[in-house]
């Protein structure tokens, strides 16, 4: 094979690829919305096809099922905020600020954007939730959070910070929204005064956007 027919099918392929990647992000763009919409169990493909403006094969040479979508859509909807708050929290000491400083990051996106909110409190299955878990566990430890049964803490935050992501998604709610649950959050894990007033004031670091392809 000659050097310039070897750069030409290389080319064709990075295009094909960079094609495929473009389709791929817009499915998974366009399925945010429908599972924001209509939850993880009504859609069906076609809703799908629809709102992304493309046909029906296409959608099959991405993804076999609503529910590959659901499980990928998930991921690429949570992923870079998730590491982009676990980088932005790794200079951060002491378990209350870190878990607080976290908290309002994430209610920070969510009400940025509003999709991206609902999205989350309806279909998200709380994945990737491992280093504020850690610092639950730690700050108990610590006695930092003085909160009587670490399970039932996990269970009230998680069921909290859920409903408080639907209603950013469904309505408009004040600015200091986000900050506010925070310092009710931690109030409900025992946190004293002094750290809580930390955490609040504690300058958010900016996250980076959000990816263009998945």
């Amino acid at each position: 094979m000659s050097t310039n027919h070897q750069d030409e099918t290389n080319h064709r392929t990075r295009v094909g690829r960079e094609r495929s990647a473009r389709t791929e992000a817009r499915i998974l763009e366009a399925a945010m919305g429908v599972f924001a919409k209509m939850g993880p169990d009504a859609p069906k493909i076609d809703d799908f096809v629809a709102a992304a403006g493309i046909a029906r094969g296409t959608f099959y040479n991405h993804f076999d099922s609503v529910d590959a979508l659901l499980v990928a859509t998930s991921e690429w909807t949570t992923r870079e905020l998730l590491s982009g708050i676990e980088d932005a929290l790794a200079g951060i000491e002491g378990p209350a600020l870190r878990f607080g400083v976290g908290l309002r990051l994430f209610f920070a996106r969510a009400q940025a954007d509003r999709v991206w909110s609902l999205f989350v409190g309806r279909v998200w299955s709380v994945g990737g939730m491992e280093l504020p878990l850690r610092d639950l566990e730690e700050g108990s430890r610590l006695g930092v959070f003085r909160a009587p049964s670490h399970v039932a803490t996990r269970d009230m935050l998680m069921g909290g910070v859920r409903e408080a992501l639907l209603r950013i998604g469904n309505e408009d709610v004040p600015e200091d929204y986000g900050t506010e649950l925070t310092r009710l959050c931690l109030q409900a894990l025992g946190v004293d005064a002094r750290r809580i007033a930390a955490v609040l004031r504690h300058e958010l670091p900016i996250l980076g956007s959000k990816e263009e392809t998945p």
